[in-house]
């Protein structure tokens, strides 16, 4: 379906819904104020009989407040005047009055004189029962402290209605005083009186005695047929309880021209709705729904042939519907610009998502390293242990005594190669502490000799004496290592590089010498580490964006872009700097400036005490592993210690609470099956002269050193020198006797 087609119904179906709503609305909105109008005549008609019927009840309550305050009515009650009610309330006297009974109680409440008018020719007295509810009324009146109270009530008997007017018996000149009695007169509205109140409110009336359709309400109209309403006015007595119901004939004349008039007002508002519908449909066609027609045509063009060989669409007018074919011509222009955005904005977060991959790659390599470095170091610890016997076992002349040298060498290269490359892989917090840069040069050395810097031949040229440095050693030879292999990438593998040690002392007589960056550096001695290339070198505009994150100039798969930037704030946290130089051509310099540190002589060296000058002392060797346990019992043992053997944490335990013998010293492996070393160590702090504990593992890392520095007197790791265990266990065990001896 055309828009056109869609417009017209569209405006069609809105005209008609909202004619629809004018006339529902004009039809409830009419019959609503003729139902009002309605309900306030109603209202209205009742009030009027309720003040007719009041106006009665009032005439009645002035007679009886006549009688009730005449003198004659006071000595009568006191029984001075015998012929009070026979002088005043004869048959005429009360048919005049409209009166149907009176009664005279005095201050007991005991009917003195009652009369009732049986017929137009005949007084009778009334029956005790009778009397007993007027008594009651009476009383209420006596009871009362206003000496003018007057009792009004309405009341049904024998299916009648009754008006009830009670008021006190008292001397007319006294304004206060206590009541003589109570003068009780009662009119009974029969049908004659319903229907001379009917004839003065001008409508039909009657009285129904049925429990009131509607409870509090005081009127309601009830539908008797298409010509009449019935207004119900519930009559009360004096206590607000409904008694009767005044029914009053209403005629239904409002609501006839009401529905004449609505149908008069929805058949004008028909045509109107008509009328301008049709109006609408020309306007919003000649105006509106040709030029989008058009407009749609000239988008239909550009979605055929593509955003780029259409043509644009035609502009008409000054108004919305141009502007929104201006913006289209814009949309074009802005297309293919955004198109080459977007596939620049592919290909480098493809780039990026493979240096996400790679950096994860690097992760799962550290996870693995500390993985196995347990593992591997047993083996290792177990091989040196073995070793060290048999070189012991053997003379030095032997011929197997050097090769067994050069194997226990090979294990110490091993351990280096295991430490190195699981404090590379794992992010573990820095840990500052003096080292030497050749060590640390030397060190890193041999780890990407092994083949992460292919066949290049690095060359360590040393220039200074002290090179103390005050640095972490992991990420120091991190930084290293990335340079390294950085420089073996620019020879393609092939080629010499050079690290060199030197220093420099800040602020310098050429300031030419050192870059602009340098001058955040405070002043004093810096130790410097070159790392040069003999490579292609860099252009400036790469030269500048080599530390920013990501940046890199390598092939895919090759690099993430992440060293130099993380080189850079590792040597910032050490408050040094990191400088580049480079020239096509002639190759690339990386120089790190460290703030060096004097030697004070504070490093602490392990005497072996001889065996022969101490006591075999007892030392409980805690290990899950076989080969490590017998190798470094029988050395321990060698070097002077008992030595017992638990096979993990709940065997040691079981000996140090269930055996007599009293350990000097207990040397506890960190990774165990049920009872790790930390948990071994809790356990002996608990008891009440723990032995000291000292930790040999190969994953010290892994452990908080606040829980090493709480729990364990010492903390080696695997594998160790023999001489070295020895002279610690036995330093542990000296400085553990001192605060007993001293105590």
């Amino acid at each position: 379906m055309k828009l056109q087609h869609k417009a017209w119904g569209l405006i069609l179906l809105a005209v008609a819904v909202c004619a629809g709503g004018a006339v529902m609305g004009a039809r409830t909105v009419v019959q609503d104020s003729f139902s009002r109008l309605e309900t306030e005549h109603a209202e209205r008609e009742g009030e009027r009989a309720k003040r007719v019927l009041n106006q009665q009840v009032q005439g009645l309550s002035a007679t009886t407040q006549d009688y009730a305050y005449w003198a004659d009515a006071v000595e009568f009650v006191h029984g001075k005047r015998p012929d009070f009610m026979v002088d005043n309330f004869d048959v005429d006297n009360m048919g005049s009055l409209r009166i149907s009974e009176v009664l005279v109680f005095d201050r007991q409440g005991r009917a003195v004189a009652t009369v009732k008018r049986e017929d137009k020719e005949r007084l009778i007295k009334l029956t005790p029962e009778r009397i007993a509810p007027l008594q009651t009324l009476a009383m209420q009146v006596m009871e009362r402290s206003d000496p003018k109270a007057v009792l009004q009530t309405l009341r049904v008997v024998d299916g009648e209605l009754e008006i009830v007017i009670a008021a006190a018996v008292r001397q007319p000149d006294w304004q206060d005083g206590a009541a003589q009695g109570v003068m009780a007169m009662v009119r009974r509205f029969d049908q004659t009186e319903v229907d001379q109140l009917g004839d003065v409110l001008m409508m039909p009336a009657r009285l129904s005695f049925e429990t009131p359709a509607q409870s509090g309400a005081p009127f309601y109209v009830q539908r008797v047929n298409a010509e009449r309403d019935d207004l119900h006015t519930v009559l009360q007595d004096h206590e607000g309880r409904p008694v009767a119901e005044l029914v009053l004939g209403l005629d239904r004349h409002l609501q006839e021209q009401g529905r004449a008039l609505n149908g008069q007002g929805m058949v004008v508002i028909a045509l109107t709705s008509l009328m301008a519908s049709l109006l609408l449909v020309l306007i919003l066609d000649r105006f509106l729904l040709k030029r989008l027609q058009r407009l749609c045509t000239d988008i239909d063009v550009i979605t055929r042939n593509g955003p780029t060989a259409a043509p644009p669409v035609r502009v008409q007018g000054d108004d919305e519907i141009s502007s929104l074919a201006r913006g289209v011509n814009q949309l074009l222009q802005r297309v293919q610009s955004d198109a080459q955005q977007q596939r620049l904005s592919f290909e480098r977060q493809e780039t990026i998502q493979s240096q996400l991959m790679q950096s994860q790659k690097s992760e799962a390599l550290g996870r693995l390293a500390g993985g196995i470095a347990h593992d591997i170091n047993n083996s290792l610890a177990a091989v040196t242990g073995w070793v060290r016997l048999t070189m012991e076992d053997l003379e030095e002349k032997h011929p197997g005594h050097e090769s067994l040298g050069q194997a226990l060498k090979a294990t110490k290269y091993a351990d280096g190669l295991i430490r190195q490359l699981l404090a590379f892989g794992r992010k573990t917090a820095p840990k500052l502490q003096r080292l030497h840069l050749r060590t640390l040069v030397d060190d890193t050395r041999r780890l990407v000799g092994s083949g992460l810097t292919r066949e290049c031949e690095i060359v360590a040229i040393h220039r200074v004496d002290q090179d103390l440095v005050q640095g972490d050693p992991t990420q120091l030879q991190q930084v290293l290592v990335n340079l390294l292999i950085n420089a073996a990438d620019a020879l393609d593998g092939k080629g010499r590089i050079e690290v060199t040690i030197d220093e420099v002392v800040l602020p310098v007589a050429d300031a030419r010498r050192l870059p602009a960056d340098m001058a955040k550096l405070v002043q004093g001695r810096f130790l410097t580490i070159e790392v040069r290339d003999f490579g292609p070198g860099m252009p400036p505009e790469v030269a500048d964006r080599v530390f920013e994150p990501f940046f890199t100039t390598k092939s895919v798969g090759r690099g993430t872009g992440l060293g130099l930037s993380v080189a850079q704030g590792i040597t910032a946290h050490h408050g040094g700097y990191i400088g580049l130089s480079s020239v096509v051509g002639e190759g690339t310099r990386f120089c790190l400036y460290l703030p060096t540190c004097e030697d004070n002589g504070s490093s602490l060296a392990l005497t072996q005490p001889s065996s022969t000058d101490r006591p075999r002392r007892e030392l409980l060797f805690v290990d899950d592993d076989q080969l490590v346990r017998q190798s470094w019992s029988a050395l321990l043992e060698r070097k002077g210690w008992n030595v017992t053997r638990a096979r993990d944490g709940e065997e040691a335990w079981s000996y140090l609470v269930q055996s007599a013998l009293r350990w000097d010293v207990v040397l506890t492996d960190l990774s165990m099956p049920r009872l790790d070393g930390v948990g071994l160590g809790r356990r002996i702090r608990s008891m009440d002269q723990p032995p000291p504990v000292v930790l040999l593992s190969g994953n010290l890392d892994e452990t908080d050193a606040a829980v090493l520095k709480d729990l364990f007197a010492a903390a080696l790791r695997k594998p160790v020198e023999a001489g070295d265990l020895d002279a610690l266990l036995d330093r542990v065990v000296r400085q553990a006797a001192q605060p007993a001896a001293k105590s």
